[in-house]
């Protein structure tokens, strides 16, 4: 490639990164002493997206109530709050209704504490509901995990309805196998690919996981953040939330119109 292509290429064909972090654990009859440790482990997070300037986005059970609100609405960063589904009030077992009440409830408590929700990170697929999700004017979701390939490393976001935005997860920390460095070269050798071929790359991080896990993944995340803040103020990357990432693909003219898909919650 020459310089004048490597040079366009770098200010017009640009990735995206996008860091989504799950903050609160399953129910699984934690001790206290863990709960502190998850505690100091969610800090050291936000501290370090705070350091590289990198805005993520925080999914939480209940963010009008969370224990990590406050630290993240006086970072300086543009982060967003998340809502975490959890399989108790979304997937088949909690049924239509026991959704739209809890959905319903965790927004309506979020934006009366003054909190911008419109994203919604689901431990399980939520699609089935996306009249329910529409009503609460949520743009964004975090598609479930996506096994990636050589030929497929990323996977493309996606729009349902009315201006809802899909973006699968392609990458996981901390990654169920590793080689070398907890799993952080693979992993970067795909966000850099990523990058390269302007196509969006959505990293979950675990943070429950992280803390089981010990230091070393701690580090390979920061490692990982490390490079890719270079590569943003390379201008070879652009991070974004998932709410932003919505807005930007929404501004895109939809190919014909969407028809109406509502329903009553029964």
């Amino acid at each position: 490639m020459s310089g004048t292509n490597h040079r366009t290429w770098q200010h017009y064909h640009v990735g995206h990164f996008l860091i989504t972090v799950q903050l609160d654990p399953v129910a699984d009859g934690r001790t206290l002493e863990r709960h502190k440790e998850l505690a100091n482990v969610s800090s050291q997070l936000i501290d370090l997206m705070d350091a590289h300037r990198l805005p993520a986005t925080w999914a939480v059970s209940d963010p009008a109530h969370s224990a990590a609100t406050s630290r993240i609405l006086r970072s300086g960063v543009g982060h967003e709050f998340a809502i975490l589904g959890d399989s108790n009030w979304l997937g088949p077992a909690a049924g239509r209704t026991r959704f739209a009440r809890e959905l319903t409830r965790r927004v309506a408590q979020a934006r009366s504490a003054g909190l911008s929700v419109q994203t919604l990170v689901p431990r399980q697929s939520a699609v089935e509901h996306i009249d329910l999700i529409v009503k609460q004017q949520i743009t964004a979701i975090a598609g479930v995990d996506c096994q990636a390939h050589a030929s497929r490393p990323v996977a493309m976001p996606g729009a349902l309805h009315y201006g809802v935005w899909e973006l699968p997860i392609v990458g996981r920390m901390p990654v169920q196998s590793r080689w070398f460095s907890h799993g952080g070269w693979s992993m970067w050798r795909r966000i850099r690919r990523a990058a390269r071929d302007a196509a969006t790359f959505h990293l979950l991080v675990d943070a429950p996981a992280v803390c089981d896990d010990g230091h070393g993944t701690q580090k390979t995340i920061a490692w990982l953040m490390r490079r890719v803040a270079n590569w943003r103020d390379r201008g070879l990357v652009q991070v974004e939330t998932l709410r932003a990432a919505a807005t930007r693909l929404a501004d895109v003219p939809a190919v014909k119109p969407q028809q109406s898909i509502l329903r009553h919650a029964a």
